[in-house]
C-alpha cells in the first residue's frame, strides 16, 4: 500500500491528499497500517526465535590414558644420612683440618688428639708382650742347672723342716724358749719396780745427789759462759795489750838474729858451714819469721777487740747453758714435786707391754714342751709338697697345664696390644662417608671426649617428612612414588618415594596427623636441612584407560 509519494509530484502533499479521503476510507487505512506494524513485529519475533534455539556444539577427542590418584601435604626436608662423629680415645685436640660447609670423602682425615699417651700404651702392651713370649720361651727351654740346684735346696730345707717338727723341740730350743721367759720375767720386775717407785714418790739418795750436782754443774757452766762473754764484750786490757806488744819485739829480734846466722851460713862465715849448716839456719830463720808474723797478727786482732762471730758463739754458750741449767732444775722440782702423769702413764704401759711379752714366751716355751700341732705339720707337709712340685716343675719337662697358662698370657698380651693400637688409631677422626660438614665443636687446644666434634651429613641422602591428615593416610603405603617441589626452589620438582609412615597420630586442635617419609630419589642439587617442600603422593593409578572430559558425563 502506497502512503505517500516523494514532494513535487502532481498529486500534492501526502496529508492534502489524506486529509481529502472520506472518513470510512481513512479508518481501513488506520486498520491496515497497524495490522502491518503487527505482522512485521511478529515476522521480527519469529527470526529471532529461530536463531536462538540452534545449539552451540564443541567437541573434544576421547583419548586412551592413565588416571591418577594423589595426595598432597607439606613438610620439610631431613638429612637422612648423617654422623656426628666423637673421639672414642679422649685428650687434647692437636689438629681440626675441616671447617662447616667442607665437602669431605669417605677415610678423610678430619681431626687428631695428641698421641703420645696412646703410643706408649702401645709400646707398653708390645712389650708385655715380648716378655709372655720369652716367658713361654723359657719354659719350654726348661730350668736352668742353678734354678734346679735351688729347687732341690728347697726341697730339702722343706723335708728338714717336716722332720724337725714331727721330732718336736730340741733341748737348745726349749732351753732358749726358757731364757727368753726368764728375761720377760726380769724386764717385768724391773718395769714393775719403776713403776711402784713413780706412784711412792720415793727416790734414792743417789737420785737425788745426782739430780744436784746437775744442777750445780750446769749453774758453774752459766757463769763461767757468762764470764767469758763479759771479757769478751769488754775489749783488751792494757796489760794484754803491753805483753802483746813485748811479743812482737821479742819475735822481731829473735828473727833479725835468725837472719844474721842465715847470711853468715851462705857466705861461710859460720863456724861449721856446709850444706846442712845452711840448711839448719834457713829453718830457724823461717820458723823465727813465722813467729813474728803470728805475734804481730795477735797484736792487730787484739787492738781491733771481739769479732762478731766470737761474740756470737759467746751468746750462743751463754743461751746453752741456761737451757741445761732449766733442764736440769725442772727435773730436780719434779723429783720435789712427784712423778707427772705423763711418767706415770709411760712407766704403766711398759709393765703392760713387759707382761705381754712375759705371756708370749711362756705360750711358746709351753707350744715347744707339748710337742708339734696338727696345723704346724700340715704346714710343714705343705711346704714339702709345694717345694716337690716346684722340684718337679724344674727338672722336668713343662706340663700341658703351664704350658697352656703362658701361652695364655701371651694372648692376653696380644689383645692388650691391640686394644692399645686401637686406641691409637682412635685419635684420628675420619670421614665414613662423602658428605659435607655441618657443624665444628672443640677448638685446638681443647680437651675433647664423647661430645660430638664434628657432624656430617650426606647431601644426596635427603628425605621429606610431611604430615598428613587421618582422612588421607589410610590410602598412603610405603614405596608409592611421589613429586617434589620446594618453596624456594619455584622452577625445580624432584622424584620421591615412600619410605616410611609413623605408626602414631599427633592430634593438634582435634585433628589428627600423621608422620610420613619421602627419600628424594638422586637429587641433582643440594638441598639443606629444614626446607619447605611439597609432596604429591601417587596413591593409586590406572593405565589404558578412555578419557573424557568430567563435563561430558550425565
Amino acid at each position: 500500500m502506497r502512503i505517500g509519494v516523494p514532494a513535487g509530484r502532481p498529486m500534492g502533499h501526502p496529508a492534502n491528499a489524506i486529509g481529502k479521503l472520506p472518513g470510512r476510507q481513512l479508518s481501513l487505512l488506520l486498520v491496515a497500517l497497524l495490522l502491518s506494524v503487527l505482522a512485521g513485529y511478529y515476522g521480527y519475533q519469529r527470526y529471532l526465535a529461530s536463531t536462538q534455539s540452534v545449539p552451540v556444539i564443541q567437541t573434544m577427542p576421547a583419548r586412551m590414558g592413565s588416571i591418577v590418584t594423589t595426595v598432597t601435604a607439606t613438610g620439610n626436608t631431613v638429612d637422612s644420612r648423617q654422623a656426628k662423629l666423637s673421639f672414642v680415645s679422649s685428650g687434647k685436640l692437636v689438629e681440626l683440618d675441616v671447617k662447616v660447609g667442607d665437602s669431605v670423602k669417605a677415610g678423610q682425615t678430619l681431626a687428631k688428639v695428641d698421641p703420645r699417651s696412646y703410643q706408649i700404651k702401645v709400646e707398653a702392651a708390645q712389650a708385655a708382650l715380648d716378655s709372655a713370649k720369652l716367658q713361654l720361651q723359657q719354659l719350654k727351654n726348661g730350668a736352668t742347672p742353678q734354678d734346679r740346684a735351688a729347687a732341690l735346696a728347697a726341697y730339702n730345707a722343706a723335708v728338714a723342716k717336716l722332720n724337725d717338727t714331727a721330732a718336736g723341740a730340741t733341748p737348745a730350743s726349749m732351753a732358749a724358749a726358757q731364757a727368753a721367759v726368764d728375761q720377760a720375767k726380769a724386764t717385768l720386775n724391773a718395769a714393775q719396780v719403776k713403776l711402784d717407785q713413780l706412784k711412792s714418790n720415793t727416790y734414792t739418795s743417789a737420785d737425788w745427789a745426782a739430780a744436784q750436782a746437775a744442777v750445780d754443774s750446769d749453774t758453774a757452766a752459766l757463769k763461767d759462759a757468762q764470764s767469758k762473754l763479759s771479757t769478751l764484750m769488754a775489749g783488751p786490757k792494757a796489760a794484754d795489750i803491753a805483753q802483746a806488744q813485748a811479743n812482737v819485739d821479742q819475735a822481731k829480734a829473735a828473727m833479725a838474729t835468725a837472719e844474721d846466722k842465715w847470711q853468715m851460713a851462705q857466705n861461710g862465715n859460720l863456724a861449721g858451714s856446709g850444706a846442712s849448716s845452711n840448711s839448719a839456719a834457713a829453718q830457724a830463720y823461717d820458723s823465727a819469721k813465722g813467729n813474728y808474723e803470728s805475734a804481730v797478727q795477735n797484736l792487730q786482732q787484739l787492738m781491733a777487740g771481739p769479732q762478731s762471730s766470737d761474740v756470737v758463739s759467746a751468746q750462743v754458750a751463754v743461751d746453752q747453758a741456761k737451757d741445761n741449767l732449766n733442764a736440769a732444775q725442772a727435773k730436780l722440782d719434779l723429783m720435789k714435786q712427784g712423778p707427772a702423769p705423763a711418767d706415770l702413764a709411760a712407766a704403766q704401759s711398759a709393765v703392760e707391754q713387759a707382761q705381754a711379752n712375759l705371756n708370749s714366751a711362756q705360750a711358746n716355751l709351753t707350744q715347744l714342751k707339748a710337742g708339734p700341732t696338727a696345723s704346724d705339720l700340715e704346714a710343714a707337709k705343705s711346704g714339702v709338697a709345694s717345694a716337690h712340685a716346684d722340684l718337679v716343675t724344674k727338672t722336668g719337662p713343662p706340663t700341658e697345664t703351664a704350658a697352656g697358662l703362658a701361652q695364655e698370657s701371651i694372648d692376653q698380651a696380644q689383645a692388650s696390644l691391640d686394644q692399645a693400637k686401637l686406641d691409637l688409631s682412635n685419635t684420628t677422626l675420619t670421614a665414613p662417608f662423602d658428605g659435607v660438614v655441618a657443624a665444628v665443636g672443640p677448638n685446638v687446644g681443647e680437651q675433647v671426649g664423647s661430645a660430638a666434634a664434628v657432624t656430617l651429613v650426606d647431601p644426596k641422602s635427603v628425605r621429606i617428612d610431611a604430615t598428613v591428615d587421618e582422612s588421607d593416610v589410610a590410602n598412603i603405603a610405603v614405596g608409592q612414588p611421589a613429586t617434589i617441589t620446594f618453596d624456594a626452589l619455584p622452577n625445580y620438582q624432584a622424584n620421591g618415594k615412600v619410605i616410611a609412615i609413623s605408626p602414631a597420630g599427633t592430634s593438634t586442635q582435634g585433628v589428627v596427623s600423621y608422620l610420613v617419609s619421602v627419600a628424594v630419589i638422586n637429587p641433582d642439587r643440594t638441598l639443606p636441612d629444614g626446607m619447605s617442600a611439597t609432596v604429591s603422593i601417587e596413591t593409586s593409578r590406572k593405565d589404558n584407560v578412555l578419557l573424557v572430559p568430567n563435563r561430558a558425563i550425565h
